[in-house]
């Protein structure tokens, strides 16, 4: 029995999951599954699934692209008791799931990581940089791009609402927040700038303050974000 599973939503992934999955591979703590779940795909993504095909990876296939779909899916088919969500974009550190396990303990019900820029730009690591801080000092609790949570507390709350389109780990975040407290892991994933490339930092700052506002509201919108995953 794994010690964890990593579910990975994948719809259209081909210039980004080979490295998203080499990164799982060079782990330090090599007790884990690896379950991806190409959604809707009409690229290359598949393709490249069977070619990275090993012991430790399934690879489940849905015909229509919803990411929480995917991740819903995952979960029921995951044999670990922790379970990590992470984007099909975004990189382990070689430690990561070591660290991951150490630090997340019997208080907390979910977590995620600190993130940084997969290109080198001083616009990029300050518009993560703040989100780092964010998150570590519980202003807004969101995700990195890695989520992690405990298999029997993610069934309880009914897991990804499929209807949302946007902010669908804050909605889970918050549910799972019942059971437990929010933390964020001392490690830190790559994650693609690929949203802040297609938008521009503007944009995507004001996007983000609207999301806020909204949250403090009580609300869910969103529906100009354009769908990447």
């Amino acid at each position: 029995m794994p010690k964890i599973s990593i579910i990975i939503p994948a719809y259209n992934e081909e210039k980004y999951i080979e490295k998203t999955l080499h990164s799982v591979k060079k782990q330090t703590m090599p007790d884990y599954e690896v379950i991806v779940v190409a959604n809707g795909c009409t690229d290359k993504t598949e393709e490249i699934l069977k070619k990275n095909n090993d012991a430790k990876m399934r690879h489940l296939s849905l015909p229509k692209a919803n990411v929480s779909v995917a991740r819903n899916a995952g979960a029921l088919n995951a044999q670990a008791t922790v379970l990590l969500f992470l984007d099909a974009d975004t990189q382990l550190d070689n430690n990561a799931l070591e660290l991951m396990l150490q630090h997340f303990d019997k208080q907390h019900s979910v977590a995620t990581t600190k993130a940084r820029p997969d290109l080198p730009s001083w616009k990029y690591s300050l518009a993560l940089g703040l989100k780092n801080i964010y998150n570590q000092t519980h202003l807004y609790q969101g995700c990195s791009g890695a989520l992690l949570c405990r298999k029997e507390d993610f069934h309880s709350v009914g897991g990804y609402n499929p209807e949302i389109a946007v902010r669908e780990h804050r909605k889970l975040i918050l549910k799972l927040r019942q059971q437990g407290k929010y933390h964020c892991l001392p490690t830190t994933v790559t994650t693609s700038m690929r949203r802040y490339q297609q938008w521009g930092l503007g944009k995507l700052l004001w996007f983000w303050t609207k999301q806020w506002v909204n949250d403090q509201r009580g609300e869910l919108k969103g529906k100009e974000y354009e769908v990447v995953r």
